[in-house]
């Protein structure tokens, strides 16, 4: 069931091409980072939340484990890509479009989770308190809320050009050229979207993917301020361990 909203702003990322390139680099969600998200979804009751869902890599295999879980994207590509995952599965996922910060639901979830790095999208400071606040307001008094953050060890080599083609299952290609370049914990990545067709350049797309980098001392003490107590570091995707300084990614595990 997708449920509609009206005078959402416009999202200048995540277009036609750059959905189809997300679902043929990443089709499946990685093996550990689904067991570990997999994990709490044991371990909690009915129904769970996944903000930023993407085109259902984690949500639709969930679905089909028989959970309950309710998802949203501001993408509207995105959402088409997992609506038609969804129906050649026969499943019948509850999704809509939406900001993370416009989220007014009913429900009180007993698990917020947002994999791959997608809550490091939000780089509006006023944004992020305003989404964990959001966040905070929708969760049981029992809830948790996960996430992963970035640190500067996953900010790629700036100021060079990378390349890489992609090739769709009809024959053509999609090639894409990056450019990274960093600015107050900010990084900005410039990538162009090219549509190939019988070696022609049918459709080109061009996109501004932007990721806030954060100190992990800096998010805690945003997410304490936001009203969560208890604010755990995990190791990605290791639950009895605790990041290092070496870490690209860190896992906020909060509670009330």
């Amino acid at each position: 069931m997708v449920k509609k909203m009206t005078k959402l702003k416009n999202l200048d990322t995540y277009l036609s091409l750059c959905t189809e390139v997300y679902d043929l680099s990443k089709p499946n969600p990685p093996e550990d980072a689904y067991a570990f998200y997999r994990s709490y979804v044991m371990n909690v009751k009915d129904p769970m939340l996944e903000p930023m869902c993407g085109t259902g890599r984690f949500l639709l295999p969930l679905l089909e484990e028989g959970f309950e879980i309710h998802g949203f994207d501001a993408s509207e590509y995105m959402l088409e890509a997992l609506n038609i995952k969804a129906k050649a599965k026969n499943l019948k996922p509850t999704v809509w479009r939406g900001f993370v910060e416009n989220l007014t639901r009913p429900e009180k979830y007993n698990l917020i989770f947002i994999p791959s790095g997608s809550f490091c999208l939000l780089i509006d400071p006023a944004t992020v308190r305003l989404a964990l606040q959001t966040f905070y307001n929708h969760l049981s008094d029992e809830g948790i809320l996960l996430f992963e953050g970035e640190t500067l060890k996953a900010v790629p080599q700036l100021d060079v050009w990378r390349g890489s083609v992609w090739h769709k299952p009809n024959g053509q290609r999609i090639i894409l050229s990056q450019l990274a370049t960093m600015k107050d914990q900010v990084c900005h990545s410039i990538g162009k979207y090219e549509l190939v067709h019988n070696n022609s350049i049918i459709h080109t797309e061009v996109e501004e993917l932007r990721v806030r980098i954060y100190d992990p001392q800096e998010l805690t003490g945003i997410l304490k301020s936001c009203g969560f107590k208890n604010v755990r570091l995990i190791k990605a995707f290791d639950s009895a361990a605790t990041p290092d300084a070496q870490d690209e990614t860190i896992v906020y595990e909060c509670r009330k």
